[in-house]
């Protein structure tokens, strides 16, 4: 072999060796970024299960004991006052109980959503009737609070799966009523824009943090990084989900006098065209 032909293939050879280190060294970074990201979302599950876990936890151990204590025998002992006292307290367990079953059930909800789990049972059916039913659920959030509905008539059929939206709709006036004080304005509207249905829910209590339009729909994000107001900042991440597994978009506006708006949309679609003449021969339900 010639001295230049020698040379010429050490070069390629060298070349071939950087590029082949190059790759090892991109595919060792990129491990170390997902361990990395796998670590900081443990960490968050973890301080997010802590924090919201311990709280109604010793709250139910201290509720049980003053429980014990209010029904046991004892000279002087009030039994009426005890037993009223024994009511409040296991009422307040039961809303505790179901403030850590709500935590567990957004987990498992992020879990199976992110695995494709959850398949939709979508059906064509008017906004107002899942409208509804959030609103009979969300009854005794937002009692304390002035509601506002505006649905305009003439709304079109959508499809979608009616106990998923329900979600989404809960979810967003529960946020709007727990992060507001008592006697704030919450208003829930529907319009047609181009071929989507939108749908808001807007508030006039504190804002969120301005550039955090977006982030608010990462897991385990908060408008605050510390908060009396429990959540783990799953909700709206499992909110968005469940939108965008039906085609649709959601987003979150600053009130221009302060308060929040989130909307959602899902597309319009057309629905099925009923047959009036094969319906006239068949008898009523």
């Amino acid at each position: 072999m010639v001295p230049d032909q020698r040379r010429q293939l050490e070069t390629f050879a060298t070349l071939v060796a950087i590029a082949l280190e190059r790759v090892h060294y991109v595919e060792v970074a990129q491990d170390a970024l997902v361990k990395m990201e796998s670590e900081r979302l443990r960490n968050s599950l973890l301080s997010a299960l802590s924090h919201d876990l311990r709280t109604p936890l010793t709250a139910q151990i201290g509720m049980a004991e003053s429980i014990a204590g209010a029904l046991a025998p004892g000279p002087g002992a009030d039994g009426p006052a005890n037993l009223a006292l024994a009511r409040e307290l296991a009422q307040a367990m039961r809303e505790n109980a179901g403030r850590i079953g709500q935590l567990v059930n957004n987990l498992l909800d992020m879990a199976r959503l992110e695995s494709g789990e959850v398949k939709l049972r979508k059906a064509w059916q008017p906004l107002e009737e899942v409208v509804g039913s959030a609103l009979r659920l969300c009854g005794a959030a937002l009692e304390l609070q002035h509601l506002r509905i505006d649905l305009p008539a003439g709304l079109p059929l959508v499809e979608f799966d009616a106990a998923l939206i329900e979600r989404v709709l809960c979810n967003l006036l529960e946020n709007a009523a727990k992060y507001c004080p008592p006697g704030s304005h919450i208003e829930l509207s529907a319009q047609t824009m181009d071929a989507e249905l939108l749908v808001s829910v807007a508030d006039d209590g504190p804002d969120f943090p301005a550039g955090m339009e977006q982030g608010l729909f990462d897991k385990f994000v908060r408008g605050g990084t510390e908060s009396a107001i429990p959540g783990a900042g799953l909700g709206l991440a499992i909110r968005k989900s469940i939108v965008l597994a039906h085609g649709g978009r959601i987003w979150a506006r600053r009130g221009e006098a302060g308060g929040a708006r989130f909307s959602f949309s899902l597309p319009l679609g057309k629905p099925p065209e009923i047959d009036l003449a094969k319906l006239e021969g068949q008898p009523r339900p």
